[in-house]
């Protein structure tokens, strides 16, 4: 059973499907429903607390077109674009053959690149959820959108930052809870979710990995320029990210930083440890037969390979 081409393409896909669909329901349900953020207390003298609410630019439809269809369709350009005008000489133009169909090899390449981006995509989800209930990091408007208040102990009375006396100005207030009833119930839960910035931690990922794409796959002379200039496009693209959340004090930029960071490193681990991107392998030449069989392999060449 294992020897048949078809159960074997077919064991892969349904694999796949299966990985993808654990953890992008770990990530976007389970985790959200079964973690607590941690309590964490804040100073009545912290400055990095006291900035405005403004309402972000940005918003999660924006986040997804950025970090999901952009990618998707650029892969998806690149390789119809390459089956289309690279030479045969070149490149052999495989293709797999599943239940009789002989499937074009720009859909199994897309199939390889789109599959571990979103991978690598869903275990950023996965970091910044943990990471985000874990640390409970306060934004920089917690104080515009809480109005936090607690009951003193010794005074057996609610205090609050604007009637706390001078010399407790540096408590540390761990137990309090929001008066500020104006806000949703979505934004004072938001509130504590500040480490590190989601936005720019799934738009560097997003970015960084389309820069590595292009690395590898626009390597033609003649395409240097443009490839250095859809580069720089990505890395301002984030950069520009990065600074709306900076702009409109939705985190500090400490979060931003580490976001950058983790989204460069988990791109950096897709592209060389599960796509490997840039290695290059022997691949079997396929001599297709009259008689339409998929069998009689004849010669080597050596191609870049997605792991797969």
């Amino acid at each position: 059973m294992c020897g048949n081409p078809n159960t074997r393409l077919l064991s892969r896909l349904i694999i796949d499907f299966l990985l993808l669909l654990a953890v992008y329901g770990a990530a976007l349900v389970v985790l959200p429903q079964q973690l607590t953020t941690a309590q964490r207390g804040f100073h009545c003298s912290d400055a990095s607390l006291r900035y405005p609410y403004h309402q972000p630019w940005l918003t999660k439809a924006h986040l997804t077109l950025e970090v999901v269809a952009l990618p998707a369709a650029f892969i998806l350009v690149v390789e119809i674009l390459r089956a289309a005008l690279l030479p045969s000489s070149v490149e052999l133009r495989q293709r797999f053959v599943f239940v009789g169909a002989r499937i074009p090899s720009f859909i199994s390449e897309c199939y390889k690149v789109i599959g571990v981006y979103l991978f690598g995509l869903g275990l950023t989800l996965l970091v910044i959820r943990v990471t985000k209930f874990s640390t409970g990091r306060l934004r920089p408007y917690f104080f515009d959108v809480c109005q936090p208040s607690w009951v003193d102990e010794e005074e057996e009375s609610r205090q609050s930052c604007g009637s706390q006396s001078s010399s407790n100005a540096t408590r540390y207030i761990e137990l309090f809870s929001c008066t500020e009833f104006a806000a949703s119930q979505e934004l004072l839960a938001l509130v504590r979710h500040s480490f590190p910035s989601g936005f720019a931690t799934s738009t560097s990922y997003a970015m960084v990995f389309l820069i590595y794409y292009m690395q590898a796959r626009l390597f033609a002379p003649w395409l240097r320029v443009l490839r250095a200039t859809l580069q720089l496009a990505c890395a301002a693209m984030a950069l520009l990210v990065c600074l709306e959340r900076l702009s409109t004090y939705q985190n500090h930029l400490s979060d931003v930083v580490a976001g950058l960071a983790v989204g460069f490193s988990l791109a950096s681990f897709v592209v060389i440890f599960v796509a490997h991107l840039f290695r290059e392998v022997r691949v079997k030449r396929r001599q297709w037969p009259r008689n339409e069989q998929i069998y009689g392999y004849a010669g080597y060449y050596n191609r870049a390979t997605y792991g797969y």
